[in-house]
């Protein structure tokens, strides 16, 4: 049987922990309200990087649907390019318009691409275009710009690798000096660049190489090379693929709230 002092004591120590106790969850909980107002606030003014992200992505898919307009076939119609981006941009302000924020984009003219994975002479130039391939239906390059083009040392390489990354088929591209050659499979050939078709010159027996087997297609020293390429086929999956690319356009994006503005400019590559 406990006396009183004992039953006193338990008591006040229960109530401490109980005071302090609720004292801690207060503070959590105000400080959750703190920053949740903090973050509320923030997002109304503030632009954030999901913000900047997200513009980026959606311009980028509206150039690359312009491309899509404007080619009919084989040909491509700037005037139709032109017009689709501007009533992108006007679309997007009038969004934009209605949260607060002041949204404005421009975007250059088109000029040559790298075969870089993102186009720049900057760009990853050692990088895998496609993998799981079953079959490729076609491919073509056409060189726009060999100045920067290596030696036999040097070359630009595209390679077909099987699924242990071994190349089972090779083109090296180089300037000899005196003319653009390409190595094939250790066969040397004078070469047009202003076209290159990989899949349908038999003399580059690309298909000899490749028939029956799941590969992968893979670029080297791409920053040695200006121009557009196109390929497609079918995955080992059964699903078709499509890789081109076609130009590059700088977009401009200019944002504004009450308190920031931004200004950024990114490469888009096209298609």
């Amino acid at each position: 049987m406990m006396d009183k002092s004992n039953d006193s004591g338990q008591m006040l120590l229960l109530a401490a922990f109980t005071i302090g106790f609720m004292v801690v969850v207060s503070t959590v909980m105000l400080n959750n309200i703190i920053y949740a107002s903090n973050m509320a606030y923030e997002s109304n003014n503030d632009i954030s990087y999901f913000e900047v992200s997200n513009i980026a992505r959606m311009t980028d898919e509206a150039t690359k649907a312009a491309y899509y307009n404007a080619t009919t076939g084989t040909s491509f119609n700037h005037t139709v390019f032109s017009r689709y981006l501007e009533n992108y941009s006007r679309e997007t302000t009038l969004l934009y318009a209605y949260s607060g924020v002041s949204f404005s984009f421009t975007n250059s003219t088109l000029y040559d691409a790298y075969f870089t994975k993102n186009g720049l002479s900057s760009g990853q130039e050692n990088w895998t275009i496609i993998d799981n391939v079953k079959a490729t239906d076609n491919f073509t390059m056409e060189l726009t710009d060999t100045s920067n083009l290596g030696d036999i040392s040097e070359p630009f390489e595209v390679h077909a690798l099987n699924q242990s990354g071994s190349s089972i088929w090779f083109m090296k591209i180089y300037d000899d000096g005196s003319n653009i050659k390409a190595n094939v499979s250790n066969q040397t050939y004078n070469i047009d660049p202003s076209f290159i078709d990989i899949k349908g010159n038999v003399t580059y027996k690309f298909d000899n190489s490749t028939a029956g087997k799941t590969y992968s297609l893979k670029y080297l020293n791409s920053s040695n090379i200006i121009g557009l390429y196109s390929l497609s086929g079918e995955l080992s999956t059964g699903e078709s693929f499509r890789c081109e690319r076609y130009k590059m356009i700088n977009a401009t994006v200019d944002i504004a709230t009450s308190k920031n503005k931004i200004n950024v400019t990114f490469p888009v590559t096209v298609p």
